[in-house]
């Protein structure tokens, strides 16, 4: 049985919103999740998880003053689980955002700035690269306006794009993939709402993304 640390809840990204999707991957039988809001999960865990998957904003609340929560102490136990442990990591939507462009977990995680979005609109997702995550995979239109991440990567990076979201806004990536150490990184830019998280087309791509990460 696999391990999950499944981290929700943010001022803009409520728990109640991303909570349908974990009985859609992760099955009891398969999976022990622990679906939680404090990141300090993570630092108190007794075991290394198997995969990591996070919709949290690093900002728990951007109308008001409010540090980062993932600290140097949170990233260094991160980066131990993944690069020296081989843990996979899959940050979805806000979870991409508001950091500086100099926090590691940038640097060598994401390695693109989030640079805002415009008012929601529909979005298409379209797979641009031959990947094990997207095999069978075509492009799909989410059901409900998406907010269309708009991402600025580093000139030096190690990412491979895998996908494109598109709108009327323009185009821009949204999935990308690299190796980190023994572990593997997936980042994923739409999903903001309960129907699109849960439509049939985004499960797939988080089911493939889940089990690539995972090994």
């Amino acid at each position: 049985m696999k391990t999950v640390l499944f981290l929700v809840g943010d001022y803009w990204h409520h728990r109640e919103t991303i909570e349908p999707l974990k009985s859609l991957l992760f099955p009891e039988e398969e999976y022990r999740v622990l679906f939680t809001e404090d990141p300090n999960t993570l630092m108190n865990m007794n075991e290394v998880p198997d995969l990591i998957v996070s919709f949290k904003d690093p900002i728990e609340n951007d109308q008001i003053p409010t540090p980062v929560w993932c600290d140097k102490l949170w990233t260094d136990r991160l980066f131990e689980y993944v690069r020296d442990q081989g843990t996979g990591l899959i940050l979805v939507h806000a979870a991409v955002t508001d950091l500086e462009g100099d926090h590691p977990i940038v640097r060598e995680m994401i390695q693109g700035i989030f640079t805002g979005h415009p008012q929601q609109c529909p979005v298409r997702f379209i797979p641009t690269k031959q990947h094990e995550i997207l095999e069978g995979i075509s492009d799909f239109v989410l059901p409900e306006n998406d907010e269309h991440y708009m991402m600025e990567m580093l000139k030096e990076n190690d990412i491979e794009i895998i996908a494109q979201t598109e709108s009327k806004n323009g185009t821009q990536p949204g999935m990308w993939v690299k190796q980190l150490g023994k572990g593997r990184v997936c980042c994923i830019t739409p999903g903001h709402t309960t129907r699109n998280l849960t439509c049939d087309e985004y499960v797939r791509v988080m089911k493939k993304a889940s089990k690539w990460c995972c090994r």
